[in-house]
């Protein structure tokens, strides 16, 4: 699945010369949590967010205690132009995440969490086609089918065991799968509960069983506690 698969393609979008007071307005009123910059071009240059208004003058009861010059620094400064500047470009993050049109969504959703930002625009040919947040990729959990197993306690047998080696690195010889009237019962030794409690995700998560019977032994490998 790829970004233009979920994008939303009417994005609303602003410009950096308009003011920040105009800016949280467009965000109410759309509900949004934050914004597109983007130049005459339509090329994206910047986002403006929530978080970065935060510390908004505005909202300070009292102005700062003034601090002597050599002790300002380079953030101080910077925080002092979002907290104060009037337009967008004086508030708004100017290294931007972009993604394109084909980018995968499981890259997309990864770059949400390790960034921890909630939206990622996307661009075309430098210009913006679309949006991503988290809330499109939530709908991807939501709206994805169950994986639904073949009929048979052998086809369930079989399923199980690939998945526990393709996806925990787990054989026969760790592990091994029984199946009766589609309930799944898997016996042997594993290393950790955390191991054990994976198996057992794994195994629930499959459509079409009857149920899970946990029969495994933990014995934690040689130097652990």
């Amino acid at each position: 699945m790829q970004a233009r698969d979920i994008m939303t393609t009417k994005v609303v979008s602003i410009s950096p010369a308009v003011s920040v007071r105009h800016a949280v307005a467009i965000m109410l009123q759309n509900h949004v949590s934050g914004l597109p910059v983007v130049d005459d071009q339509e090329r994206v240059c910047g986002l403006v967010t929530e978080g970065d208004l935060l510390l908004r003058r505005e909202v300070r009861l009292a102005p700062r205690s003034a601090r002597a010059p050599e002790l300002i620094s380079e953030i101080d400064l910077e925080r002092y132009i979002c907290s104060n500047g009037w337009c967008v470009a004086d508030v708004m993050s100017r290294d931007v995440i972009v993604a394109r049109p084909d980018s995968e969504v499981s890259d997309i959703a990864e770059s949400l969490q390790v960034h921890r930002i909630k939206r990622l625009p996307i661009v075309e040919e430098e210009r913006l086609v679309g949006i991503v947040s988290r809330r499109d990729i939530l709908r991807v959990i939501a709206e994805a089918p169950a994986a639904i197993l073949a009929g048979g306690d052998e086809a369930i047998s079989l399923a199980v065991c690939t998945r526990l080696r393709s996806d925990l690195g787990l054989t026969s010889q760790r592990v091994q799968v029984s199946v009766r009237n589609g309930q799944v019962t898997v016996d042997g030794q594993v290393e950790s509960e955390l191991k054990r409690k994976a198996i057992r995700v794994l195994v629930e998560g499959l459509g079409g069983i009857a149920g899970y019977r946990d029969r495994l032994l933990v014995t934690p490998a040689h130097g652990q506690g």
